[in-house]
């Protein structure tokens, strides 16, 4: 099989810096997207954690902001191990919390009288929510694939005008770095759309197949049958789950109110996130008429005449 000219049909307009996501299938199972290169991670706030932290900061961003809800949530943590827990379900449980002596001043306290519950040492509390700014962005060519059963084979007459009526399903889906049978859903997914926001004069693709009336002209050599493959053109968005930090608690391991500041650990910075994690969501790129951006390659193998 030969390789005789490559025609491009490039995307015109300018694409829009917001993404929406969906999936072309009920879910995606976690893992980056195979075929796009690496990119470097850079939201447009918050302090990369990885390296800050004695234990493995990618995997506690995920069970973090793995939910995809910019909801405002609370979580109980071991600075030491990175071991994490909702509040809710820590508060009053070993070993997170211990009893301390003196009356708690809060009436819904489960607490024994005259004790209350107290932050253990290297337990501490943070609350906040998820923020989802856009990293980066790229675009790469999927793998060539045959777009049209048509062809035309050259009997000595020369080529001919091939019409190309294409039959190409576009797609778009996520996947996320970090995650033990992670999958991101429609409803999870349409959570991140609605937290990022969708403002763009560009458009993304859906699940469809497009079908186009074209005319090439193929000329293979005679004898010789000519077709038509392409490589779609993808576009690649890569976002850091960041977490704004609200409320940050820790305590003496007396004190049941404990001290709470606005900033994560009380280093001064409120926004946080971790380099290996991040979600990858990706779709077809469109041209402006609504058809997927290609470049076609002509191909020819062995006719029969």
């Amino acid at each position: 099989m030969s390789h005789a000219v490559m025609r491009s049909r490039k995307p015109r307009g300018r694409l829009g810096k917001a993404l929406l996501v969906a999936l072309s299938a009920t879910t995606l199972a976690a893992g980056v997207v195979a075929t796009a290169p690496a990119a470097s991670a850079n939201p447009s706030s918050g302090v990369n954690i990885r390296g800050k932290e004695p234990f493995n900061t990618d995997t506690f961003m995920s069970k973090m902001c793995g939910d995809m809800s910019g909801a405002d949530k609370s979580f109980v943590f071991n600075i030491n191990t990175g071991q994490i827990v909702n509040t809710k379900t820590a508060y009053g449980k070993a070993p997170y919390y211990h009893l301390a002596a003196g009356e708690s001043r809060y009436p819904t306290s489960t607490a024994p009288h005259g004790s209350h519950w107290a932050l253990t040492n290297g337990w501490e509390m943070v609350s906040g929510n998820c923020e989802f700014p856009q990293s980066s962005t790229w675009t790469w060519y999927d793998k060539e694939r045959r777009i049209s059963n048509d062809s035309v084979t050259n009997c000595g007459g020369g080529g001919g005008g091939l019409s190309v009526n294409e039959s190409y399903a576009t797609t778009r889906g996520a996947s996320v770095s970090i995650g033990v049978n992670t999958k991101l859903s429609y409803k999870l997914t349409d959570q991140l759309s609605a937290e990022i926001g969708f403002s763009a004069s560009y458009s993304w693709s859906w699940s469809k197949t497009h079908t186009l009336g074209r005319t090439v002209t193929v000329n293979p050599p005679r004898g010789r049958q000519g077709y038509i493959d392409a490589r779609p053109l993808k576009r690649t968005v890569r976002i850091n789950p960041v977490f704004h930090v609200q409320f940050y608690t820790w305590s003496d391991g007396q004190s049941e109110d404990g001290t709470t500041v606005h900033s994560w650990r009380g280093r001064g910075y409120d926004r946080i996130w971790s380099y290996g994690y991040y979600v990858d969501t990706y779709a077809d790129v469109l041209n402006t008429d609504g058809t997927p951006a290609m470049d076609f390659v002509l191909r020819d193998k062995a006719g029969s005449c």
